[in-house]
């Protein structure tokens, strides 16, 4: 049998049995709303399980059940006996159907009227049902077939237990070990006890095994959902996925199943525009999400991105305030992120309308509850209009790993061994540690890492007991992303060390993988090394400032420190270079955000247009990484294919024969680089444009009666460089050129006086030799006498 019906079917056998009992004790107490909500939600779980693996009649049955309970949340129906019997009636039929598919694999053909109508008007009777020529009894006889199919389940609490004791004897270990090498144990007792411990090791390894499956268990059923609902609602999607060779604690995966689906059809549902809305909004008719997971530490991180229309918040507070989630005035006391954080609310719901889908206000709220109740988070990353994307960060597993302890601030801290990749002191001769803008660059034998301090991170003071001898560098290589160097007061020694998950409050720092039990009792929190540098990113300009130097201190190392060049591989594959200091950031941006507007490639960035230093538009849909030159006045970007590394720039340089983009060539590392010249760069794209107004020529244009001179002319004016106004138009800085459009023959009005004047005629052909008027249309004459009455500059 397919392991996701077994998974269902076992699923839906403990919530036929929940949903039982809690329906019998809700109809004693019928105003209990939590338990009400509680019985509605377990309905809820069976149709959507039922619904990606095309089981009509189970999902028929549920969705029954649930329009039910939805009526009488909503105060449209009376909790009463009648409607009590007639949904147990359901969970009969659905226990009988789940029974058959236990046994055959296939749901049964038939029809199930008769229970559904009972909801509308109670009258059914307690007959037996024909099911595929199956003579089902609606007594215990199907729930003791659908137990004892479950009875080849290995149950996990027995796993559960069974790794407590693993965990229990690989602690006594580290304490008999640390016991044996202090009391200097005879060799033979030690040998002993080496094996005794690689089969500790052994068992520890094969029980964490046995509750760990790969992700992609957790994506295989997420096309076909994708697929049938894209197809349903008429929309285009192109579903990926990534990193489903991470694995996950089976109980984990189980417990995030239902959120990630749910998760993946709310993005297709309300995320996705109907085609027409995408074509308006200048995106492609095909939409994209994409579900991606990585392990970081203890902790596995699962994004769901979408490229929709992203979350409206001020239509969120609106959807709020009419369900009277929130009050008008709670709502104006909301900031960005708490009103985004709405759509956790119980009860809440972007949809109008009420379907198979959506719509009934149980999503995203259970989605953050059956998170938290394993230790997890969630978080929402927004860009309206653009997009959404949805971080679940869960723990991998209660499990065991080799771990660096480590002191920070007057703590320990626990770092995963295998993102260790050097440990040196400070001190050493073969460490140097430079300030490069407003952060620390660390330089081991010749290589550079951007340098973290602990405590700057952590947002805690240095303890005065530490000794600056003791301080040292941790070498830290994520499982993805740039190596850094990771400075902490001191190192304290390696131990196997037992994972668990941490408080969400803590885990949703992002700076924290778990908490760990060294075998001295004394729980520390395992840092997230991926994490640490991500949330050191957000503000490079806060790395390191509590370690502040002295004034002579800064002068030592501005004397020895050389300008930084930026080493990439250029789009064309060549690694070249540019110094440091002239890139504002580096920005990825989507391909479709670059365009092309008057024989120039741009590049919109949130609500900015920048010029691009480009040939032709980049081909494809994907990203575009931009190099953002900044000169203190202007902006360009200039696309590469990635970034390679900062180096310090060589003194020597061989430099090119003649001006271009290429200013020379330097050695680094013994290979050839070639430098990018920043100021041929900005003068051939950016320097053309004035950046003052107040050097500008002024032009007026005067007998403007038509409006073809503030229609036509003016946008050609501007875009050369100059200012243009009319001539009635108020102020009293006198022109420096005035643009007549009486036409042949005319006057114009203000003509007179010591302003030059250019005649625009609206024939083409000059009335004669002594006509020095200029056709209207004729842009490269019109700029060349602007040229030679008042100078500037010329498209």
């Amino acid at each position: 049998m397919d392991d996701l019906l077994n998974d269902f079917l076992a699923e839906t056998a403990e919530i036929l049995s929940e949903a039982g009992g809690a329906l019998v004790a809700w109809e004693a107490e019928p105003a209990d709303r939590e338990r009400l909500d509680a019985i509605f939600r377990l309905v809820h779980t069976i149709k959507g399980g039922s619904g990606f693996l095309a089981l009509p009649r189970v999902t028929a049955l549920a969705h029954a059940a649930e329009d039910a309970l939805d009526q009488v949340r909503r105060g449209q129906r009376t909790a009463d006996a009648a409607l009590v019997t007639a949904v147990l009636a359901i969970l009969d039929r659905l226990t009988m159907l789940c029974a058959v598919l236990g046994s055959n694999g296939a749901e049964p053909a038939g029809e199930d009227g008769d229970v559904i109508d009972a909801l509308a008007i109670f009258d059914a009777e307690p007959a037996a049902v024909e099911v595929a020529g199956v003579q089902l009894r609606r007594d215990d006889d199907a729930h003791a077939d659908l137990a004892n199919w479950r009875s080849i389940r290995v149950p996990l609490p027995l796993l559960d237990s069974v790794m407590t004791g693993v965990t229990d004897i690989v602690l006594a270990r580290n304490e008999f070990a640390r016991m044996l090498r202090e009391s200097g144990a005879d060799a033979a007792v030690i040998a002993s006890f080496d094996r005794l411990s690689d089969s500790i090791a052994g068992m520890r390894q094969s029980v964490s095994q046995m509750r760990m499956q790969r992700i992609d268990k957790l994506f295989s059923p997420l096309p076909r959902i994708v697929r049938d609902l894209a197809q349903d609602m008429g929309k285009k999607v192109s579903f990926t996925t990534s990193g489903g060779e991470v694995e996950l604690d089976r109980e984990m995966m189980e417990n995030i199943r239902d959120p990630l689906i749910h998760i993946v059809r709310n993005a297709i549902d309300h995320g996705i525009e109907p085609l027409d809305e995408r074509v308006a909004a200048g995106k492609g008719i095909t939409a994209t999400i994409s579900v991606s997971a990585r392990q970081s530490g203890n902790q596995i991180e699962i994004a769901v991105r979408d490229d929709g229309r992203g979350l409206s918040a001020d239509a969120l507070v609106a959807k709020a305030i009419a369900a009277r989630i929130v009050t008008a005035t709670e709502a104006r006391a909301m900031g960005a992120r708490e009103k985004l954080d709405l759509v956790f609310r119980p009860g809440f719901s972007t949809a109008s309308t009420v379907t198979a889908v959506s719509g009934r206000g149980v999503g995203m709220d259970i989605v953050k509850s059956n998170l938290e109740k394993i230790g997890g988070i969630v978080e929402l990353r927004n860009d309206e209009g653009r997009g959404l994307t949805i971080l679940l960060r869960v723990p991998m597993t209660l499990t065991i790993i080799s771990g660096l302890m480590v002191r920070a601030a007057g703590q320990y801290f626990a770092i995963p061994r295998g993102a260790v990749r050097e440990i040196l002191l400070e001190t050493s001769d073969s460490v140097r540690i430079d300030r490069v803008g407003g952060g620390e660059l660390a330089t081991v034998r010749g290589a550079q890492y951007p340098l973290l301090r602990l405590e700057t991170v952590l947002g805690r003071e240095r303890d005065d007991g530490d000794d600056a001898e003791d301080r040292a560098l941790v070498i830290v290589r994520p499982g993805q992303g740039q190596s850094y160097a990771l400075s902490v007061a001191a190192i304290h020694d390696h131990e196997e060390l037992v994972i668990k998950p941490a408080a969400p409050m803590i885990m949703a720092t992002g700076l924290y993988a778990g908490t760990t039990l060294p075998d001295n009792g004394r729980p520390v929190l395992l840092l997230d090394v991926q994490g640490m540098m991500a949330a050191a990113a957000i503000d490079a300009s806060e790395a390191g400032r509590a370690d502040d130097r002295s004034a002579a201190d800064a002068e030592a190392v501005s004397a020895r420190g050389a300008a930084q060049l930026l080493l990439f591989r250029d789009t064309n594959d060549r690694v070249r270079g540019i110094r440091l200091s002239v890139i504002e950031r580096v920005e990825e941006v989507p391909a479709r955000a670059l365009f092309e507007s008057g024989g120039a490639i741009r590049a919109q960035i949130g609500d900015e247009i920048f010029p691009v230093h480009a040939a032709a538009l980049p081909g494809g849909e994907g990203a575009v990484k931009l190099l953002r030159l900044h000169d203190g006045h202007a902006v360009l970007c200039y696309p590469i294919a990635a970034v390679i590394d900062i180096v310090r720039l060589p003194d020597a340089a061989q430099p090119a024969a003649a001006p271009g983009l290429i200013a020379g060539v330097v050695l680094v590392g013994g290979e050839p680089v070639e430098l990018i010249d920043p100021f041929w760069l900005m003068e051939q794209q950016v320097a053309r444009v004035p950046t003052s107004t107040a050097r500008q020529p002024l032009c007026r244009l005067a007998d403007d009666h038509d409006g073809w001179g503030d229609n036509f002319l003016a946008p050609i004016l501007r875009s050369a460089g100059y200012r243009v106004a009319a001539a009635d138009a108020a102020g009293d800085e006198a022109p420096d050129v005035l643009l007549c459009l009486a036409g042949e023959g005319g006057e114009c009005a203000d003509g007179a006086g010591k302003v030059p004047v250019i005649r625009l005629r609206t024939a083409a052909a000059a009335a004669g030799p002594d006509d020095d008027s200029v056709y209207r249309y004729d842009r490269d004459g019109l700029l060349a006498a602007l040229q030679n009455r008042v100078g500037g500059t010329s498209l």
